[in-house]
Protein backbone atom coordinates (compact mmCIF):
# COMPACT_ATOMS: atom_id res chain seq x y z
CA UNK A 1 0.00 0.00 0.00
CA UNK A 2 1.02 3.43 -0.91
CA UNK A 3 0.18 6.51 1.75
CA UNK A 4 0.61 10.02 0.91
CA UNK A 5 0.07 12.74 3.62
CA UNK A 6 0.47 16.32 2.41
CA UNK A 7 -0.04 19.22 2.91
CA UNK A 8 0.55 23.05 4.69
CA UNK A 9 -0.91 22.26 8.01
CA UNK A 10 2.18 19.93 9.50
CA UNK A 11 0.79 19.90 12.74
CA UNK A 12 -2.30 17.37 11.68
CA UNK A 13 -0.29 15.40 8.74
CA UNK A 14 2.52 14.66 11.73
CA UNK A 15 0.01 13.79 13.72
CA UNK A 16 -1.52 11.06 10.64
CA UNK A 17 1.51 9.90 9.85
CA UNK A 18 2.52 8.78 13.98
CA UNK A 19 -0.74 7.35 13.73
CA UNK A 20 -0.03 5.34 10.55
CA UNK A 21 3.47 4.19 12.01
CA UNK A 22 2.00 2.86 15.52
CA UNK A 23 0.78 0.28 13.43
CA UNK A 24 3.89 -0.80 11.37
CA UNK A 25 6.97 -2.34 12.07
CA UNK A 26 11.02 -2.56 10.39
CA UNK A 27 10.76 1.12 9.53
CA UNK A 28 13.27 2.77 7.28
CA UNK A 29 12.73 6.27 7.61
CA UNK A 30 14.42 8.82 4.91
CA UNK A 31 14.41 12.50 4.37
CA UNK A 32 14.22 13.71 0.63
CA UNK A 33 16.29 16.71 1.48
CA UNK A 34 19.06 13.95 2.21
CA UNK A 35 18.64 11.13 0.08
CA UNK A 36 19.53 10.08 -3.41
CA UNK A 37 17.35 8.00 -6.13
CA UNK A 38 19.99 5.04 -5.29
CA UNK A 39 19.19 5.35 -1.21
CA UNK A 40 15.28 5.06 -2.15
CA UNK A 41 15.93 2.22 -4.45
CA UNK A 42 18.07 0.31 -1.86
CA UNK A 43 15.41 1.12 0.33
CA UNK A 44 12.67 -0.34 -1.38
CA UNK A 45 14.61 -3.40 -2.67
CA UNK A 46 16.49 -4.56 0.26
CA UNK A 47 14.96 -7.56 2.77
CA UNK A 48 14.93 -7.60 6.13
CA UNK A 49 16.10 -10.85 7.68
CA UNK A 50 13.64 -10.83 10.95
CA UNK A 51 10.69 -9.75 8.97
CA UNK A 52 8.53 -10.53 5.81
CA UNK A 53 7.03 -7.32 6.05
CA UNK A 54 8.43 -3.40 5.68
CA UNK A 55 7.36 0.38 5.67
CA UNK A 56 9.55 2.67 3.81
CA UNK A 57 8.76 6.23 5.03
CA UNK A 58 10.23 9.36 2.44
CA UNK A 59 9.68 12.19 3.97
CA UNK A 60 10.06 15.84 2.02
CA UNK A 61 9.42 13.42 -1.05
CA UNK A 62 9.45 16.64 -3.39
CA UNK A 63 12.84 17.89 -2.35
CA UNK A 64 14.67 14.63 -3.29
CA UNK A 65 18.34 15.46 -3.85
CA UNK A 66 19.68 17.02 -6.14
CA UNK A 67 22.08 14.71 -6.59
CA UNK A 68 19.49 11.42 -7.61
CA UNK A 69 18.77 13.65 -10.48
CA UNK A 70 22.45 13.01 -11.96
CA UNK A 71 22.20 9.54 -10.89
CA UNK A 72 19.35 8.44 -12.57
CA UNK A 73 18.60 11.67 -15.17
CA UNK A 74 15.27 13.20 -15.14
CA UNK A 75 13.12 15.08 -12.39
CA UNK A 76 13.62 13.10 -8.85
CA UNK A 77 10.09 13.31 -8.32
CA UNK A 78 9.31 11.34 -11.19
CA UNK A 79 11.87 8.57 -10.28
CA UNK A 80 9.89 8.83 -6.89
CA UNK A 81 7.02 7.64 -8.39
CA UNK A 82 8.65 4.98 -10.67
CA UNK A 83 10.15 3.27 -8.13
CA UNK A 84 6.98 3.04 -5.92
CA UNK A 85 4.76 2.40 -8.47
CA UNK A 86 6.41 -0.78 -8.45
CA UNK A 87 5.67 -2.14 -5.12
CA UNK A 88 1.79 -0.71 -5.28
CA UNK A 89 -0.09 -4.31 -5.28
CA UNK A 90 3.23 -5.48 -3.05
CA UNK A 91 1.40 -6.77 0.65
CA UNK A 92 4.43 -7.23 2.25
CA UNK A 93 6.07 -2.89 1.50
CA UNK A 94 4.02 -0.03 2.88
CA UNK A 95 5.26 3.08 1.37
CA UNK A 96 4.21 6.59 2.67
CA UNK A 97 5.29 9.84 1.25
CA UNK A 98 4.97 12.64 3.42
CA UNK A 99 5.74 16.59 2.61
CA UNK A 100 5.03 20.08 3.70
CA UNK A 101 3.20 21.26 0.61
CA UNK A 102 -0.63 20.62 -0.91
CA UNK A 103 -0.75 17.90 -3.77
CA UNK A 104 -4.79 18.04 -3.69
CA UNK A 105 -4.59 19.17 -7.07
CA UNK A 106 -2.06 16.12 -8.38
CA UNK A 107 -4.06 12.73 -9.52
CA UNK A 108 -3.38 9.18 -7.84
CA UNK A 109 -3.95 5.69 -8.83
CA UNK A 110 -6.68 3.61 -6.85
CA UNK A 111 -4.15 1.69 -4.62
CA UNK A 112 -2.91 5.52 -3.30
CA UNK A 113 -4.45 6.80 0.21
CA UNK A 114 -4.22 10.41 0.19
CA UNK A 115 -4.59 12.24 3.14
CA UNK A 116 -4.37 16.07 2.26
CA UNK A 117 -4.11 18.38 5.79
CA UNK A 118 -4.87 22.42 4.45
CA UNK A 119 -5.65 25.37 6.29
CA UNK A 120 -9.08 27.08 6.36
CA UNK A 121 -9.18 30.78 3.91
CA UNK A 122 -9.79 32.93 7.09
CA UNK A 123 -6.14 31.47 8.58
CA UNK A 124 -4.61 32.93 5.33
CA UNK A 125 -6.24 36.34 5.93
CA UNK A 126 -4.77 36.30 9.57
CA UNK A 127 -1.76 35.43 8.36
CA UNK A 128 -1.78 38.13 5.13
CA UNK A 129 -3.02 40.86 7.15
CA UNK A 130 0.85 40.49 9.44
CA UNK A 131 1.92 43.62 9.06
CA UNK A 132 3.21 46.61 11.25
CA UNK A 133 1.29 49.10 13.07
CA UNK A 134 -1.58 47.05 12.34
CA UNK A 135 -4.25 46.00 15.42
CA UNK A 136 -5.60 42.86 12.56
CA UNK A 137 -3.88 40.44 13.40
CA UNK A 138 -4.92 40.84 17.10
CA UNK A 139 -8.30 40.74 16.40
CA UNK A 140 -8.33 37.92 13.83
CA UNK A 141 -5.96 35.60 16.05
CA UNK A 142 -8.84 35.57 18.70
CA UNK A 143 -11.10 33.92 15.41
CA UNK A 144 -8.44 31.64 14.35
CA UNK A 145 -8.04 30.27 17.79
CA UNK A 146 -11.34 29.37 17.90
CA UNK A 147 -10.92 26.46 15.24
CA UNK A 148 -7.02 25.76 15.06
CA UNK A 149 -4.64 24.88 17.60
CA UNK A 150 -2.09 27.80 18.89
CA UNK A 151 0.48 25.43 17.51
CA UNK A 152 -0.91 25.28 14.05
CA UNK A 153 -0.51 29.44 14.71
CA UNK A 154 2.90 29.39 15.26
CA UNK A 155 4.18 27.27 12.98
CA UNK A 156 2.12 29.25 10.14
CA UNK A 157 3.58 32.86 11.57
CA UNK A 158 7.45 31.14 11.75
CA UNK A 159 7.01 30.22 7.81
CA UNK A 160 5.39 33.31 6.90
CA UNK A 161 8.10 35.37 8.47
CA UNK A 162 10.52 33.40 6.98
CA UNK A 163 9.22 33.93 3.34
CA UNK A 164 8.67 38.07 4.21
CA UNK A 165 12.69 37.51 4.78
CA UNK A 166 13.83 35.78 1.88
CA UNK A 167 11.19 38.09 -0.27
CA UNK A 168 12.99 41.16 1.74
CA UNK A 169 16.84 39.64 0.43
CA UNK A 170 15.62 39.63 -3.40
CA UNK A 171 17.01 35.92 -3.84
CA UNK A 172 13.64 34.19 -3.53
CA UNK A 173 14.26 32.75 -7.13
CA UNK A 174 17.18 30.25 -5.16
CA UNK A 175 14.80 28.94 -3.04
CA UNK A 176 12.85 25.76 -3.12
CA UNK A 177 10.08 27.00 -1.01
CA UNK A 178 9.24 29.70 -3.18
CA UNK A 179 10.18 28.35 -6.54
CA UNK A 180 6.85 26.51 -6.18
CA UNK A 181 4.81 29.77 -5.58
CA UNK A 182 2.54 31.16 -8.74
CA UNK A 183 3.46 34.96 -9.71
CA UNK A 184 0.15 36.34 -7.71
CA UNK A 185 1.77 34.54 -4.39
CA UNK A 186 5.17 36.06 -4.57
CA UNK A 187 3.33 39.17 -5.86
CA UNK A 188 1.69 39.22 -2.70
CA UNK A 189 4.52 38.14 -0.39
CA UNK A 190 6.16 41.08 -1.63
CA UNK A 191 3.31 43.68 -0.88
CA UNK A 192 3.04 42.26 2.46
CA UNK A 193 6.83 42.80 3.56
CA UNK A 194 7.12 46.39 1.61
CA UNK A 195 6.20 47.94 5.68
CA UNK A 196 8.76 46.01 7.40
CA UNK A 197 12.55 46.06 7.46
CA UNK A 198 14.80 43.56 7.21
CA UNK A 199 15.73 44.01 11.21
CA UNK A 200 12.14 44.31 12.36
CA UNK A 201 11.25 40.69 10.05
CA UNK A 202 14.47 39.34 11.88
CA UNK A 203 13.53 40.22 15.06
CA UNK A 204 10.32 38.78 14.97
CA UNK A 205 11.72 35.60 13.48
CA UNK A 206 13.62 35.35 16.61
CA UNK A 207 11.20 35.87 18.73
CA UNK A 208 9.07 33.14 17.08
CA UNK A 209 11.79 30.70 16.67
CA UNK A 210 12.58 31.01 20.53
CA UNK A 211 8.93 30.44 21.49
CA UNK A 212 8.53 27.65 19.12
CA UNK A 213 12.16 26.02 21.11
CA UNK A 214 10.50 26.80 24.59
CA UNK A 215 6.95 24.92 23.45
CA UNK A 216 8.88 21.99 22.37
CA UNK A 217 11.20 21.81 25.57
CA UNK A 218 8.14 22.46 27.83
CA UNK A 219 9.26 25.22 29.16
CA UNK A 220 6.63 27.93 28.33
CA UNK A 221 5.31 30.39 31.08
CA UNK A 222 1.90 30.44 30.27
CA UNK A 223 -0.28 29.42 27.87
CA UNK A 224 1.21 29.21 23.88
CA UNK A 225 -2.22 31.54 22.97
CA UNK A 226 -1.19 34.06 25.67
CA UNK A 227 2.89 34.49 24.14
CA UNK A 228 1.47 35.08 20.86
CA UNK A 229 -0.66 37.31 21.91
CA UNK A 230 2.41 39.23 23.58
CA UNK A 231 4.24 38.88 20.49
CA UNK A 232 1.85 40.08 18.08
CA UNK A 233 2.05 43.45 20.36
CA UNK A 234 5.31 43.84 20.74
CA UNK A 235 6.11 43.11 17.04
CA UNK A 236 3.60 45.13 15.36
CA UNK A 237 3.72 48.16 17.13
Amino acid sequence: MIFVIAGEDTVSSRKKLTELLSEKQNIVRLDGKKTMIAELDEALLGNNLFSDSKTVVLEHFSKLSAQGRSAFGGKPETKVWELIEKFEKDKNTDVILWDDVDLAKKKYTKNVKFFNFSFPKFYYVFLDSFEPGSRKPLELLREVLKTLNSEQVLYGLVRRVRQLIIIKSNNYPDFSELKRMQPWQISKLKKQANPWSEDQLKKTFLALAELDEKMKTGSLSMPLASHLDIILLSELN
